[in-house]
């Protein structure tokens, strides 16, 4: 004997009527509404929260891939380094990027930092080098938890409202592979440089120097102009700047070694090598 379709669906689904006055008929066949509704609070309350995930927390995609990291950008960078966030080239490496001053976080800077992978400390185009303690210390607890910072010139060496601090270690402990020394009667981090000349590896075979041994990769390109710093490496030298008409060295990336988390500090203008800013991003991922 042939069995009916009503057997197979139950009480809840009716093949071509509409008995029950709970029943309502969907292309020829009947649901409740008991049935429904829960299935659509479900759809609602996630689409909900991927809303609140990508918007709210994660902050403005202006690559909007599907992989690569998550960068926040904390202070004003210069043109150079929003050129290459935003470059369409590199959305397979740059998931979502955002820029924040830092007195925007200030208030709660450990929750507006969380769930990002890279942060980047960049004042470059502000004459205003301050970090407040509080975010200083969220950052540090950041990184000794796995995050990646990479630090760009003399970016976060001052506290706002206090003159006794000048340098990394008193915000950030042991984390910033670098230190300002006195230079003649001025702090070195205070005493910008420009140098013309060329970056050169001191690894080879550290990430960041994949495929480029210096820069620019042929002398008859001319000389690269950039501003630096005269600062000591207390951490491990990747490559360095040197300035062809006095000779000098500075260092131009350094890396602290820790047991979680990256630091790279980067003491150029971004702009001189799109290809060294994009190795950084990859091994900080």
């Amino acid at each position: 004997m042939a069995k009916d379709i009503g057997d197979d669906f139950g009480s809840d689904f009716d093949a071509g009527t509409s008995k029950d006055s709970g029943k309502k008929l969907f292309g020829g066949v009947s649901v409740k509404w008991e049935t429904v509704l829960p299935i659509a609070v479900i759809i609602i309350v996630l689409l909900l929260i991927v809303f609140k995930t990508n918007i709210l927390s994660g902050g403005v995609s202006l690559l909007g891939g599907g992989t690569g990291a998550r960068i926040l950008v904390l202070g004003a960078p210069s043109q150079g380094l929003r050129d290459i966030l935003n470059d369409q080239e590199n959305k397979d490496i740059i998931k979502e990027s955002r820029i924040m001053t830092l007195e925007s976080i200030d208030h709660n800077p450990a929750e507006r930092i969380k769930g990002y992978d890279i942060i980047i400390l960049d004042q470059s185009a502000q004459t205003d080098k301050t970090i407040s303690r509080r975010t200083a210390d969220a950052i540090t607890t950041f990184v000794k938890k796995g995050g990646k910072l990479m630090i760009v010139l003399n970016s976060g060496i001052q506290r706002p409202g206090d003159v006794s601090v000048l340098g990394w270690q008193a915000s950030f402990d042991d984390i910033v592979p670098v230190r300002c020394d006195t230079v003649g009667s001025k702090p070195s981090c205070l005493q910008p440089i420009d140098v013309q000349g060329t970056l050169y590896s001191s690894m080879e075979d550290h990430p960041i120097m994949k495929g480029i041994t210096q820069i620019p990769a042929v002398e008859t390109s001319g000389p690269i102009r950039t501003r630096t710093y005269d600062l000591q490496v207390t951490g491990k030298e990747i490559a360095y700047l040197e300035d062809s008409r006095t000779k000098k060295y500075y260092v131009a990336i350094s890396e602290q070694s820790l047991i979680t988390g990256k630091v790279v500090h980067i003491n150029f203008e971004p702009g001189i090598s799109k290809a060294l800013i994009i190795n950084t991003i990859r091994y900080l991922s």
